[in-house]
């Protein structure tokens, strides 16, 4: 097949099949795909209850409703931005979006942001499993099924689905995410028709009057970006089949569009929903739904709900697998699933057990910010430097290849991520991390993720810039 848009027929990604492709090169025979894929892939993840409860955390932090809304509309727009610019990079290396951090960081280097990004994929999949199982569980109740085993039979179906669409892999992924998004976006506004009669417009206007702070309110742009930002690191995962000739920015307005839209919405509707509960939506957030519902639409909602948290943990699981291929594991993508369904099922245990859900829930948005916008960053100053080539060959080297660079490591790459990183931790003012500076000098805001990504991209671009002259990114694509 040529290197063109076509949607010709590929064996190696074909939906209903296994896919054949783990972290190598899609080669030029293989690839495929319209970047209006990306716009559903990222509806179709995105419309869920996780959402909603998102943006009921951007209230809790003691903003008035329309400071909330602002938070929910400025804090998208840079997180999806992110996304839509961290997706541009699949077509032009064919690979993931951690095996592209082997560019920026060296292929030793690359280990850094590589951990933190495997926990990160594995902690979303597991956060998106327990909601779902709370739902199955929550329907199951109704149907006057209530033993101790129900959690974890609802537990092994979720589990089942989502590992199941994951070993299929990306072509299925993207055919199921487009059909699921109209559907949760029908029954999620028809949550938001049933629970606006209940939130007199003088009570939105009301709430939290007396409360609001601009500091408040960067507390809130923080918490709604992380969700978005979160998806960085996995964004070209989605893009790596599409053929190198594509524009780049119709990939990134496809990517960043489908996220905004599904986003907003869902968290617009968490901000009412919590209003409409008393501003938190508590620890077990499924079990809020009843206030408001009635029976006969709880059965599809919770179906919703389900499908919602299936619909973005896929992907979720699919990217993990790719995450621990990438840190050279030896195992294969179907065994790195059953390393994923094992801790998931640990995590499940440690919240029935130990854990609220909805403080762990935000601590981890709140540790996202710490190195996933210094990461997204470098990578996207790093492809605008270079111009978009990359060597897909040496990409896949291991100890040699001009992205071995000096003993393994792009100093510019893991300076920038150090420093990125330390001014999150620096300008931090959140449940998990208060700085010194924000709370006893400055005294209000968080402003992490703006100072983790202006100096990471910073650093890297004035230290990366002398290689550039010197020819180090003066590279044919792969």
């Amino acid at each position: 097949m040529s290197d063109d848009v076509g949607h010709a027929f590929v064996k190696a990604d074909k939906v209903g099949s296994i896919e054949r492709h783990g972290i190598d090169p899609i080669p030029i025979g293989d690839r495929h795909g319209s970047p209006f894929e990306l716009f559903k892939l990222w509806v179709g993840a995105n419309v869920n209850y996780v959402v909603i409860v998102t943006g009921a955390f951007a209230l809790s932090v003691g903003v008035t409703f329309v400071q909330a809304i602002m938070a929910i509309i400025v804090g998208n727009l840079i997180g999806c931005v992110m996304v839509g610019l961290t997706s541009i990079q699949g077509p032009r290396t064919g690979t993931s979006g951690m095996m592209t951090s082997r560019v920026s960081f060296g292929q030793l280097g690359s280990v850094l942001p590589k951990i933190p990004n495997v926990v990160s994929a594995l902690s979303w999949f597991s956060i998106q499993s327990i909601v779902a199982t709370d739902a199955l569980q929550e329907l199951f109740s109704l149907a006057g099924y209530n033993g101790h085993s129900s959690v974890w039979v609802a537990l092994g179906l979720v589990l089942a689905t989502e590992i199941i669409m994951a070993v299929y892999g990306h072509a299925t992924i993207i055919a199921a995410e487009g059909f699921i998004a109209v559907v949760l976006a029908v029954l999620f506004c028809g949550l938001a028709l049933f629970v606006a009669p209940h939130v007199p417009m003088q009570q939105l206007i009301t709430f939290n009057q007396h409360q609001g702070s601009f500091g408040s309110w960067l507390v809130a742009v923080g918490i709604i970006v992380s969700y978005p930002i979160a998806w960085t690191n996995f964004a070209s995962d989605y893009s790596r089949y599409f053929p190198s000739s594509l524009s780049w920015k119709q990939i990134a307005l496809a990517a960043g569009l489908g996220q905004f839209v599904s986003l907003a919405l869902c968290e617009v509707i968490g901000v009412v929903f919590a209003i409409a509960v008393g501003g938190n939506l508590g620890n077990d957030p499924v079990s809020q739904l009843g206030h408001f519902i009635p029976t006969w639409f709880m059965v599809p909602l919770l179906i919703a709900v389900i499908f919602g948290g299936i619909a973005a943990n896929v992907p979720n699981g699919y990217t993990a697998s790719l995450g621990l291929l990438a840190l050279r594991l030896p195992m294969t993508r179907l065994f790195s699933l059953v390393v994923i369904t094992l801790f998931t099922v640990c995590v499940r245990i440690a919240v029935v057990y130990y854990g609220a859900f909805f403080d762990a829930y935000q601590n981890f948005l709140n540790y996202m910010v710490f190195w996933t916008g210094p990461w997204a960053a470098i990578v996207i100053v790093d492809y605008f430097m270079r111009g978009g080539n990359y060597n897909s060959v040496d990409m896949m080297k291991w100890g040699s290849g001009r992205y071995w660079y000096r003993n393994g490591i792009f100093w510019p790459g893991v300076t920038a991520f150090a420093a990125g990183i330390i001014m999150s931790l620096v300008f931090s003012n959140s449940e998990t991390y208060a700085s010194p500076l924000m709370t006893n000098v400055l005294g209000w805001g968080d402003l992490s993720l703006e100072a983790g990504i202006l100096s990471a991209a910073l650093v890297y671009w004035a230290l990366a810039k002398s290689k550039y002259k010197a020819g180090a990114f003066a590279e044919v694509r792969g």
